[in-house]
């Protein structure tokens, strides 16, 4: 099979070519395709040096490398996601670019490359893994030119690996022991599903006995309102020391309940520059390597729902995979009422905002 990584000379791009080929995803003979996101850009030969680049690294191992920035010429069995605007890193900057502001830009990015793959692939349509915010107005509008089981959303799938590693750091044990999910939307309207937890080597029983210290007394219906406050508080720190407050605010986080480190943390992290390439790079890994070895696999991801579990649109939730989307998981056994009514609201509020950002009737025709 073949990869395709549109917006490879972006900075999560790079990292996640780079991770595709040291962890060997690729046999020689198969196919990695560079993809430029942008048509205007100003450094069109940036790929072929980091294709150069990747060759004299990496001889011994690495598959065959395509460069292209012709969204036509796209040849990927899986398309990763990655091009587009996201927000400045600069502390001065906080508030100035609003997530609005990020949707409208990334609309013409993800209509260009969705209608293309549309209209060149319509008899074998590739497996989309989106990476660029906003996740779900990426899967809105991939399923619109798509069909919805070939387009899968990032957010929920990272939310959760950060999920069960914040668990797992507090029980100081490895994140492959412990299961759980945060659904619901990649952002302030996530929500984690306690009830889904699961720590290998211990009873259920031993777990619920330790849950609430682990959660430090925050309620699932209080964690929308405690998330913004935090945020407020890490949003002043970072912007009244543009040199060391980022860093305040990574301490900050470090004392607050698992579930409240899951977003903040990485908010905390883009403000030092740093990003977080190399966390959502090897997440993207992980589910590109599921899709290739085309195993049953449950996974949280943003999907376009229709109906299933009180969902409508792209909203993270439980599906069963198989190369691409096989079903949707059901919820009524292992969520609880309130979780289910929270991340129905998520979706709710997904939709909102979906149908402020973009108008397919208005976008048909943009290039």
């Amino acid at each position: 099979m073949d990869v395709s990584i549109v917006g490879a000379s972006g900075g999560c791009g790079r990292e996640i070519v780079t991770q595709i080929v040291q962890q060997r995803l690729l046999e020689s003979r198969e196919i990695l395709q560079l993809v430029g996101s942008n048509p205007n850009s100003r450094r069109p030969h940036l790929l072929h040096g980091f294709r150069a680049d990747l060759q004299d690294a990496y001889a011994e191992i690495i598959p065959e490398l395509n460069v292209t920035d012709n969204p036509d010429a796209i040849i990927g069995d899986v398309v990763v996601i990655t091009g587009g605007q996201t927000f400045s890193t600069t502390p001065a900057e906080i508030g100035s670019a609003s997530r609005d502001t990020l949707a409208r830009a990334n609309v013409p990015v993800f209509e260009r490359f969705a209608r293309a793959l549309s209209q060149n692939r319509p008899a074998s349509p590739p497996v989309v893994i989106i990476v660029t915010n906003p996740v779900e107005l990426g899967v809105a509008i991939f399923s619109h030119y798509l069909p919805r089981n070939h387009v899968i959303g990032m957010g929920a799938y990272s939310d959760s690996a950060r999920f069960r590693w914040e668990i797992a750091s507090d029980l100081g044990i490895r994140r492959q022991r412990v299961r759980g999910y945060m659904l619901g939307e990649h952002g302030n309207g996530m929500v984690p599903i306690w009830s889904s937890v699961r720590v290998q080597g211990m009873t259920d029983r031993e777990w619920r006995l330790l849950e609430p210290q682990i959660r430090r007394g925050l309620h699932i219906e209080e964690y929308a309102d405690a998330l913004v406050t935090h945020q407020r508080h890490m949003v002043q720190l970072i912007s009244s020391d543009h040199v060391n407050g980022a860093v305040q605010a990574l301490r900050y986080v470090r004392d607050l309940p698992p579930d409240l480190r899951v977003p903040l943390k990485p908010f905390a992290i883009h403000y030092t520059d740093a990003k977080t390439q190399t966390a959502t790079a090897a997440a993207t890994v992980e589910l590109v390597k599921a899709v290739l070895e085309g195993q049953r696999v449950e996974v949280s991801a943003q999907y376009m729902h229709q109906g299933e579990n009180g969902l409508h649109g792209p909203c993270g939730g439980r599906i069963l995979l198989a190369g691409s989307v096989l079903q949707v998981m059901p919820d009524r056994a292992s969520m609880t009422t309130t979780e289910r009514a929270l991340t129905a609201q998520s979706g709710r509020n997904i939709a909102t905002k979906i149908d402020q950002w973009w108008h397919p009737e208005r976008n048909s025709g943009n290039a």
